[in-house]
């Protein structure tokens, strides 16, 4: 990874692109890192300000479309993030977070072509991932109070 973050701007938050590998959310700043699993299979690693949250493998016989989703709790900055594989033969993730009668839509952002993730500027409740003619809902958990925040 280079010494220098580079800055790409996607909407109106900023992304920290870490070197070609990782890279850290501009609400939450949960950093997201590439790596290779088992037998070089593509993987990601999800860390909060505690440690690592979750690490997904590409597998060829079982795919995680949407493997988690969290938002900020009480924090003063509000946050809901999701993220997951990418189901095969789709390159782009739609993604619904709910929250009571209110709801946001957004498209997920493709990490090393086998995972997205999206975050957004709000607290909610469940999410949604629809790639092609996959859909999957999951709630949306609080992150613990301790572990906000580096």
């Amino acid at each position: 990874m280079p010494d220098e973050p580079s800055r790409t701007g996607t909407g109106s938050a900023t992304l920290t692109a870490l070197g070609p590998r990782a890279l850290r959310l501009p609400l939450s700043g949960w950093l997201l890192r590439l790596a290779r699993g088992s037998e070089g299979r593509p993987a990601l690693e999800v860390y909060n300000g505690a440690g690592l949250v979750d690490v997904s493998v590409v597998s060829t016989l079982c795919f995680s479309p949407l493997r988690g989703g969290r938002h900020s709790g009480r924090a003063a900055t509000r946050w809901s993030l999701a993220w997951g594989q990418l189901p095969p033969g789709a390159d782009v993730v739609e993604v619904s977070f709910r929250g009571g009668r209110r709801g946001l839509s957004v498209q997920a952002l493709t990490l090393g072509d086998a995972f997205w993730v999206a975050e957004v500027g709000e607290r909610f409740r469940s999410v949604t991932c629809s790639a092609g003619t996959t859909r999957t809902t999951t709630r949306v958990v609080r992150e613990p109070r301790h572990q906000e925040g580096w």
